[in-house]
């Protein structure tokens, strides 16, 4: 799956606490992931369900492809060693894009950002990644709108 020769842990060597902690704190997600959304696929780029391809990059970041029936996204994992940051530009298939980042790790960690629609509306949002095994994680997806934080995704992904 690794398209370079690039040393990747195994699922196996990592530990939930061991998330998001330092350059190989995503190293796990490398591989494919099928992801199921209960709720109505947002206008925020939410996912219905879709599979997750995440793939090692020769720079040592991680590019994550998101395919679903309303569209795809592309983003990028990269980690900035001098500030301790993970940082996470996406844009999708139609034109919206966005980043998040994060300086948290272990079992659950949340990234926020934001979101700019094609009409150039910009929107806070976060997402709060609860590992629930190194092979199945949920993501709860939050935009801020009216000046509340709405719920837009409850994301429960499995890799295969």
């Amino acid at each position: 799956r690794d398209l370079h020769s690039f040393p990747t842990r195994r699922s196996s060597d990592l530990s939930i606490s061991s998330v998001g902690a330092g350059p190989h704190g995503y190293d796990y997600m490398v591989g494919t992931w099928s992801c199921s959304n209960p709720m109505h696929a947002s206008e925020l780029g939410a996912l219905a369900s879709g599979t997750i391809t995440a793939t090692k990059l020769k720079d040592g970041n991680i590019m994550i492809r998101t395919a679903s029936p309303n569209g795809d996204v592309t983003s990028y994992s990269a980690y900035l060693a001098k500030t301790k940051t993970w940082y996470a530009p996406f844009a999708d298939s139609g034109g919206k894009y966005g980043t998040e980042t994060t300086q948290e790790s272990g079992k659950t960690i949340r990234w926020i950002g934001t979101f700019y629609d094609t009409d150039g509306t910009m929107t806070p949002i976060r997402d709060t990644y609860t590992m629930l095994s190194m092979t199945k994680q949920l993501d709860v997806s939050e935009a801020k709108m009216g000046g509340a934080w709405k719920v837009t995704a409850k994301s429960t992904c499995t890799k295969s």
